[in-house]
């Protein structure tokens, strides 16, 4: 960090408050769970979750749960007591289909996706979806498979490479959700990562168009730590599905910075530069424009048994390995609940909802979003990042319009400061870093510090 304030890289920036953008709404961008342990989520991490009121959670269902062991008999004990909890968090599911029932699918190998008898299979999705579509109304969108172009390498036991063998099992696993639930919106496969990912979709379009079997939505997963990339990835994507199946939505599925070998370490959760990144990644794939929505991954860090997946799963101990031995500590939470400086950044983002007006001045590193929420309070959100080297900035932020009165002036900001507090004690309220009663004029400016990877939330509550 620069001592010296003189010293710094200067911005000015201009936030026109009688501008009118659009309404801005983030909560598009949630969370992702599951896919490597049948527990359900704690308790005071649905709470927590709940209070932030995302819009969808997307889940892995996997073979785990066991809901079929044998022709003709379910079993939804532990599959409700998981459901149940997600559902308690307020929030849509987005479910992914990754079972591999063994009387369907009695050899382990992830090449083989065709299940032995295609009317007992239709008929377990079937039930599946009448479960928690219906019967629960949890569900709202259920996508088919996950990574199939990496298979158990990604997690799940299904490796579908071809896009012309993953559309033929997209066809008769989305079939019976279509003929039982007209409602609920039905896609897939999560693709892993960009390469290759524009040939897939723009052939797996073409088969679904050609064949009028149309997904609702389409998704991949992205682990980067480049904005740009992320942004361009999402839109050759986008291109790609619109030569055959323009009002089709996408999602990335698995949302989240890039994965290295320093995940591992406890110390590196807390690094405030994870926030940064993904604010900055989030910034750019809204301003695109080709994305429907992202899934954060993990709402909470994971853990592994690998006796849930000896039975039906080829690589168990590289399971464990991952989760387990170095585990990927992605999580808005650790196992016990306590916040990252993600969780913040999420609560930041989420209360930027209402009128989006225009900010001038932001370019480059630094980047931001404007708006005036319902009650009247004034927002502004800055996001200091830069994969190498970020400097630190010092703004002066120049209001225009601004509806003139007294306002409780807040500054919230998520840095190493913060990052040492949260792993010190469980925070769920960021204090503060600055709060002071103001009178704001229609010309009203003030300066504002964002040091080097870093996230800020200004905002100006009016006082009765």
């Amino acid at each position: 960090m620069t001592d010296r304030f003189t010293d710094m890289l200067r911005r000015k920036l201009t936030v026109d408050f009688n501008s009118d953008k659009g309404y801005l709404d983030l909560r598009n961008h949630s969370f992702g769970i599951g896919g490597v342990h049948s527990m359900p989520v704690p308790d005071n991490i649905v709470k927590a979750t709940a209070a932030l009121k995302p819009r969808m959670i997307r889940i892995f269902l996997q073979e785990f749960f066991f809901i079929c062991p044998e022709s003709g008999v379910f079993d939804w004990s532990k599959m409700d007591a998981y459901m149940d909890a997600v559902h308690a968090t307020g929030c849509d599911i987005m479910a992914s289909i990754c079972i591999k029932p063994n009387f369907l699918y009695p050899v382990v190998d992830q090449d083989i996706w065709k299940p032995n008898n295609l009317e007992e299979w239709q008929e377990v999705i079937t039930a599946l979806g009448l479960r928690y579509s219906k019967e629960k109304s949890y569900v709202t969108h259920w996508a088919i498979a996950n990574e199939t172009n990496i298979g158990e390498w990604g997690g799940c036991p299904y490796h579908i490479p071809k896009p012309e063998d993953f559309f033929e099992y997209y066809k008769i696993t989305a079939e019976p959700i279509r003929k039982v639930l007209p409602d609920v919106k039905v896609g897939g496969p999560s693709y892993a990562g960009i390469a290759g990912a524009k040939e897939f979709f723009a052939r797996f379009t073409e088969l679904c168009s050609s064949n009028n079997i149309i997904p609702d939505f389409v998704c991949y997963n992205m682990y980067s730590n480049d904005p740009h990339e992320h942004a361009q990835g999402a839109r050759d994507i986008k291109n790609a599905i619109n030569e055959h199946l323009p009002d089709t939505e996408l999602y990335i599925t698995e949302f989240n910075i890039g994965i290295g070998e320093d995940l591992s370490l406890e110390e590196k959760a807390y690094d405030p530069k994870r926030a940064a990144s993904l604010a900055a990644s989030i910034i750019e794939l809204h301003e695109d424009g080709a994305l429907e929505g992202s899934f954060q991954y993990h709402l909470y860090d994971q853990w592994n048994d690998p006796r849930e997946f000896k039975s039906w799963y080829g690589m168990t101990r590289y399971m464990a390995h991952h989760w387990n031995d170095k585990p990927h500590r992605l999580g808005l939470f650790d196992l016990d609940g306590k916040t990252r400086p993600q969780y913040f950044l999420y609560k930041m983002l989420y209360n930027l909802t209402g009128k989006r007006v225009d900010l001038e001045g932001v370019e480059g590193i630094l980047r931001g979003f404007a708006s005036v929420g319902n009650s009247g309070t004034l927002a502004i959100f800055l996001v200091n990042y830069a994969e190498k080297g970020t400097p630190d900035i010092a703004s002066q932020l120049q209001l225009e319009n601004t509806p003139e009165g007294v306002y409780r002036m807040n500054v919230s900001r998520i840095d190493s400061s913060t990052a040492a507090m949260m792993k010190a004690e469980p925070v769920y309220e960021l204090p503060p870093c600055e709060s002071r009663t103001v009178y704001v004029h229609p010309d009203f400016s003030f300066d504002i510090f964002t040091p080097a990877d870093s996230v800020t939330l200004i905002q100006f509550i009016p006082e009765q």
